[in-house]
C-alpha cells in the first residue's frame, strides 16, 4: 500500500535568545492556523501527519522528522513538507548559489539552510514523490539553489537535468514568493496558504499541481501585486506526477 507522510511546520514566534532579541512574532500570528488548514486538506487522503508548532519546530526536530520519512519512503510513496513562518537568507557557504545567498527556514532555535534540506532530498529513494510548500519570505528556491541556475522571469523555473542529477526522488515545490521578496501574513494565516485553501475549495479543485499553482498565484497577485509565488521541479519528475491531482496518494 502506498505510504503518504506529511510534516507540517508552523511558527508564531522564535526563541529571542537565539535571534539577538528578535521574537519573530510580527507577521506570523496566523502560521499555526496555516498548519491546521493544510492538515484539513490532507485529512481525506489519510496521510500520516506529524505537526511541529513553534517551540517544537527546532532545526533538530525538522531534520529528524524529514530523515525518518526519507528512511521509510519507497518508490511510489509521497511526502508533503509544509512550512509557514519567516524565511531568511544567509551568505552562501559552499559556492552553490548564483546570488551568493542560501535561503533559510527561520525555525525556533535558528535558521535552517537550504543546503541542509538538500542533504535530506538526496537521501530519498528513486520514485518517491515529494511536495514542498513554503509560505515564507525568500521561498523561491528555499528547497535548494544551484550554481549556474538562473531563475527566469516566468512563473515556472524548473531545474535542468544536469543541475538536478543527484536528486533520485522527484519534487514539486511551491513557494509563497520569489527569493529576495516577502510573503504577506495575517492573523488568519499567510496570504499564500489562504489562497491555496480557497483554490482547493474543500477538495473540489480539479487539475494538477501546475493548475493549482496558477490559480493560487493569480489570487495572491490580485491581493498583493508585488508578491509572486514560485513553482519549481527538482529531480526526474515524471509525467504522471505532473498530471495527478495535488496530494493524491
Amino acid at each position: 500500500m502506498t505510504q503518504a507522510l506529511a510534516l507540517l511546520v508552523g511558527l508564531r514566534k522564535v526563541d529571542a535568545t537565539k535571534y539577538l532579541g528578535w521574537t519573530g512574532e510580527n507577521g506570523c500570528q496566523g502560521c499555526e492556523l496555516d498548519v491546521d488548514n493544510i492538515e484539513r486538506i490532507l485529512a481525506p487522503s489519510n496521510y500520516d501527519v506529524t505537526i511541529l508548532k513553534t517551540e517544537k519546530a527546532t532545526r533538530r526536530n525538522v531534520i529528524k522528522e524529514l530523515r525518518a520519512a526519507a528512511d521509510k519512503l519507497e518508490s511510489g510513496d509521497i511526502l508533503v513538507f509544509y512550512y509557514s513562518g519567516h524565511g531568511g537568507q544567509q551568505p552562501d557557504q559552499n559556492g552553490d548559489e548564483l546570488d551568493g545567498q542560501d535561503e533559510t527556514l527561520v525555525l525556533y532555535d535558528g535558521e535552517l539552510r537550504d543546503d541542509a534540506l538538500n542533504k535530506v532530498w538526496l537521501s530519498i529513494k528513486p520514485g518517491v514523490r515529494v511536495v514542498m510548500l513554503s509560505d515564507s519570505c525568500n521561498s523561491g528556491t528555499n528547497y535548494k539553489g544551484f550554481k549556474g541556475f538562473k531563475p527566469k522571469a516566468t512563473p515556472i523555473a524548473p531545474l535542468d537535468a544536469k543541475a538536478a542529477g543527484e536528486m533520485r526522488a522527484m519534487m514539486i515545490h511551491m513557494g509563497g514568493c520569489r527569493d529576495g521578496k516577502t510573503s504577506d501574513g495575517y492573523v488568519g494565516g499567510g496570504l499564500f496558504t489562504m489562497s491555496l485553501c480557497n483554490a482547493w475549495q474543500g477538495g473540489k479543485f480539479k487539475g494538477n499541481s501546475r493548475a493549482l499553482y496558477e490559480k493560487v498565484a493569480a489570487m495572491v497577485s490580485a491581493e498583493t501585486p508585488d508578491q509572486q509565488p514560485a513553482y519549481n521541479e527538482y529531480g526526474a519528475v515524471s509525467a504522471q506526477f505532473r498530471k495527478q491531482k495535488p496530494f493524491a496518494r
